[in-house]
């Protein structure tokens, strides 16, 4: 509104423009999540048409400029879905077709199967899910990565790893990845998981540590254990004596097993 007439409309491409008028549909191949929202514009290469729309299926809206019309899906809920846009230019048509493909992408989930315990034989596994417009099965592939384990790549719903659990590994993360690889783009997301290493284990040959804490007694040379202050963790000896010599064991036990360490 307010601008002047535009030219006459002649039949002919716009000047420099080699051969006949055409339209052309951008994304080329559009794919999008199921039950969202799509967005495409149709494109004149001239600007003499008499008309210039789309040819839908389902429910659209839409806006239009000098040269372009656009495309409104507001929900998709096909899986594959023919659009075409076509333009007339005097005697001249011209028609692109396009196909929409959607897709429907779960995040992935990681998880222990029971209680990481060291020394114990422990599976950790992971579990995403995909959907594409068939006939084409989803191209989905899950990698398991960290903590200490050799990277494990597998493709389709899911992936596993059985490793034999260290103390060292405790506290550190394990990240399972998944990409959905579509026509022209691929999707993307991961989720973590920690390692909490719980059992018994030694450390040198005079303590004990294990996850969660163990509860420590102490054994202690009968002839001297009398005179001995036990504060739990710590045995204090006010002045050593001979009677003092022996064998000073400390005990340690919690819900997956027990250990010792001793010195004399």
């Amino acid at each position: 509104p307010g601008r002047p007439p535009g030219p006459a409309v002649t039949g002919c491409p716009l000047p420099g423009h080699p051969g006949p008028c055409r339209v052309s549909i951008s994304p080329e191949e559009p794919t999008v999540e199921f039950g969202t929202a799509l967005l495409l514009n149709c494109t004149s290469s001239c600007r003499n048409y008499s008309r210039l729309s789309w040819e839908v299926s389902v429910a659209k809206a839409g806006a239009r400029g000098p040269g372009w019309v656009s495309l409104s899906i507001p929900r998709v809920t096909h899986w594959s879905l023919e659009l075409q846009c076509f333009g007339v230019f005097g005697e001249q048509r011209d028609i692109a077709v396009t196909t929409l493909r959607a897709y429907r992408f779960s995040p992935p989930q990681i998880y222990l199967e029971g209680d990481v315990v060291a020394g114990k034989e422990v599976r950790v596994a992971c579990n995403a899910s995909a959907q594409v417009s068939p006939p084409d099965p989803p191209n989905l592939r899950l990698t398991l990565r960290g903590g200490g384990l050799p990277p494990s790549t597998h493709r389709g719903p899911s992936v596993g790893l059985n490793f034999t659990a260290q103390p060292e590994q405790h506290g550190r993360e394990v990240t399972c990845e998944a990409v959905l690889r579509l026509r022209h783009h691929t999707v993307n997301a991961s989720a973590a998981v920690t390692l909490w290493v719980w059992g018994e284990f030694g450390d040198g040959d005079t303590g004990v540590g294990g996850t969660p804490l163990p509860r420590l007694r102490w054994e202690l040379p009968a002839n001297a254990s009398w005179e001995l202050w036990d504060g739990g963790t710590a045995v204090t000896i006010p002045a050593a004596q001979r009677a003092h010599s022996g064998t000073y064991r400390c005990l340690a036990e919690n819900r997956y097993g027990a250990g010792a360490a001793s010195v004399d």
